[in-house]
């Protein structure tokens, strides 16, 4: 398995917890053609770096999907809460991806998403980048998903067995 192939296996294993944590019980698709939405969409692009490593996250999700999964659970939510909540999932995801590298000895750091909104929205990277596209499909709509990877070619992504105590459980707190 490649390195690529590791990151996106665990960007995939992501995406499965912060869906479960949601409430949304989903395959995730994998490798997209052309997956547009036609509807409008929210798009939230997060980058991720560390020493050897950098990730591009972006997440797609229909308008109707992004409302029934905020945590007001009401349908008449702002578009501004709907904006910042598309932004805070793929924070979630990616930290879920930093939090699941830190058991390769991988560190890295987040950047703070950034937000688009719109219809016919792709992820376009340079051709140094390695992407992946899968799809999320609910009864309430559509979750587009794209990594894109860059890797030096002298990181070797080996899991470490003693890493589950260095890796914090899903709402635990560290004080420090």
């Amino acid at each position: 398995m490649t390195q690529h192939e590791i990151l996106n296996r665990l960007f995939l294993e992501a995406a499965g917890d912060l869906l479960s944590a949601n409430g949304i019980k989903a395959e995730v698709v994998t490798e997209l053609g052309a997956d547009v939405h036609s509807k409008l969409s929210y798009v939230s692009v997060l980058g991720a770096t560390g020493e050897g490593v950098a990730l591009s996250s972006m997440m797609t999700v229909d308008s109707a999907l992004l409302v029934s999964l905020h945590p007001l659970g009401i349908t008449e939510i702002p578009t501004a809460d709907l904006e910042d909540w598309c932004r805070e999932l793929n924070n979630q995801l990616v930290g879920r991806v930093k939090n699941k590298l830190l058991r390769y000895g991988v560190v890295v750091a987040l950047g703070l998403p950034v937000l688009l909104r719109g219809t016919d929205v792709s992820a376009v990277a340079t051709p140094d980048l390695t992407v992946s596209k899968h799809a999320i499909r609910t009864s309430s709509g559509k979750i587009s998903l794209s990594l894109a990877t860059l890797v030096d070619e002298d990181l070797v992504l080996i899991e470490r067995e003693s890493a589950d105590e260095e890796v914090m459980l899903e709402g635990v707190v560290s004080l420090f």
